[in-house]
């Protein structure tokens, strides 16, 4: 790393304020809160990770580990213990047992306190402690998720006694175990991050890490380029090769579970034809869209389900691009010339969805769809859809943080919030795959719900996308990881410095 500090742009910092090595990283956008029950939206929820720590863990192929806890299993249908590890401190000190644990579920779900996690720690009765480092939690129906829901997005564990005094002033003061301690947080300027020496995982490799939000595209990959940053997020791919052309730099992709889709709502005519929703699906050229918008950075999606999710069949196939047969099954529903649709898309969320939408768009206006397109901010589209009143088309994307995906199917069927899937035979599927506790045993049903999924057509499945970072690679080293966490304990010193 370089030695000395630049005035103003601080890339290295040796002997500074006793600090052997400082990273600045860019990023699009910075957390609403670092309580984790007052998160709102996965770029908040991406960055806790730095701080806190769940009962399990990911590595950067998307592997289920250990985290605070050492182990678990589920002793029933109903009931998971988990192993806790000894030894672990808080940042203030406390020590983590089991009823940090109990503490922290019991605050996520009680309802005075709102969380906005509340719905992905499952169906949850019950939390007993066995002992100081075992706990046993009860649902109140089988859940074959529980360890993947105290992952790192999820699952962070919070100091009682410290929690309990910040009260509010916890999201802007925030204890956990993770491997790094908050030091300072200007809001929509920067966060400081110092290392956690102690960390049960070992040190981090960097001593402080300076966190810039740096919301335009352009402003983000100038200070890349100029070196005010080593690291960057959300880079465009028309931008990938100019980066990788510069002297020093590197662009580093990773495929994330995202994927794109136009939900369709089935109880509205025509799309209540499944010729007609079969229709819409054969009319959209998505490795054209991929080529064109993403440069090669994302793979076609047959349904919701992500390549790396258990159970993903790589023999249910995306739709071909096939214009004429389209245009067949629309006159054989009844509309040779087409008909007229209204579509919902918005600018502003952590993805793109405008450029995708257009795309789209156009795709369905060469079949003779005649297509009435709303733009929406995408703050204002939120409050649409949780009325349920999108239109009976709009873009959405879906990323598997669990990367076990019958919850995403679950999702999309839930009836509120504009989410209007509905097969009877998919949702007994679900039913069946939650109270399957063999991994295997689940391949098939998965299999067969795929299937199911890409068939009735219940909506335009497009692409599932990659993330793009920039990277100063003569400076550091960095690995993206597909579940959307941004994992800055990966940071390491480039080779020789």
């Amino acid at each position: 790393m370089k030695r000395m500090c630049l005035l103003g742009i601080g890339l290295s910092i040796f002997g500074i304020l006793g600090w052997a090595l400082t990273v600045t990283v860019g990023l699009k956008g910075e957390p609403n809160s670092l309580d984790p029950h007052k998160v709102l939206g996965r770029q908040s929820e991406a960055f806790l990770a730095n701080i806190f720590d769940g009962l399990t863990s990911r590595d950067e192929a998307g592997n289920l580990l250990p985290g605070l806890a050492i182990s678990w299993e589920n002793l029933d249908a109903y009931t998971w213990r988990f192993h806790l590890r000894q030894g672990v401190k808080f940042h203030n000190g406390e020590d983590f047992t089991a009823y940090s644990v109990k503490f922290t579920i019991e605050r996520a779900l009680n309802p005075a306190a709102k969380a906005t996690i509340w719905s992905q720690l499952g169906p949850i009765k019950e939390v007993v402690i066995i002992d100081e480092y075992t706990v046993d939690i009860i649902t109140s129906v089988p859940d074959i998720l529980m360890p993947k829901r105290f992952g790192d997005l999820f699952g962070a564990m919070l100091p009682p006694k410290y929690t309990q005094e910040a009260g509010d002033e916890f999201g802007l003061k925030p204890v956990g175990t993770g491997p790094f301690k908050l030091v300072e947080w200007i809001k929509n300027e920067r966060i400081v991050l110092e290392a956690n020496k102690e960390y049960w995982k070992g040190a981090p490799a960097v001593d402080r890490i300076i966190v810039r939000l740096i919301s335009e595209d352009a402003s983000r990959i100038a200070a890349l380029l100029s070196g005010e940053v080593q690291l960057i997020d959300g880079v465009p791919p028309v931008m990938r090769d100019v980066i990788k052309k510069m002297p020093g730099l590197d662009v580093l992709s990773v495929l994330t579970s995202r994927v794109f889709y136009i939900a369709l709502d089935p109880n509205t005519p025509p799309l209540n034809d499944i010729r007609v929703r079969q229709a819409l699906n054969y009319a959209i050229d998505r490795k054209a869209i991929i080529d064109r918008l993403y440069l090669g950075e994302a793979v076609p999606a047959a349904t919701i389900v992500a390549r790396q999710a258990w159970g993903f069949d790589p023999m249910v196939e995306p739709y071909p691009y096939d214009p004429d047969k389209a245009k067949e099954l629309l006159a054989a529903a009844g509309y040779p010339n087409g008909f007229e649709i209204e579509f919902d898309y918005f600018t502003g969320s952590i993805a793109d969805h405008y450029s995708p939408a257009l795309a789209v768009i156009g795709y369905l206006t060469n079949i003779g769809i005649k297509v009435k397109a709303n733009l929406y901010d995408f703050g204002v589209f939120t409050q649409k859809r949780s009325a349920n009143q999108a239109a009976p088309m709009y873009i959405y994307s879906l990323g598997d943080v669990f990367l076990e995906p019958y919850w995403l199917v679950e999702w999309l069927m839930a009836g509120d919030m504009s989410r209007r899937y509905n097969n009877p035979q998919a949702r007994a599927l679900v039913d069946q795959i939650k109270a399957t506790f063999d991994p295997q045993a689940r391949l098939p049903l998965y299999s067969e719900l795929q299937r199911i999924m890409k068939e009735d057509a219940q909506h335009i499945f497009l692409f599932q996308v990659g993330a793009l970072w920039g990277i100063n690679k003569n400076e550091i080293t960095y690995i993206p990881r597909p579940d959307d966490v941004i994992w800055l304990y990966s940071i390491k010193p480039a080779t020789g410095k």
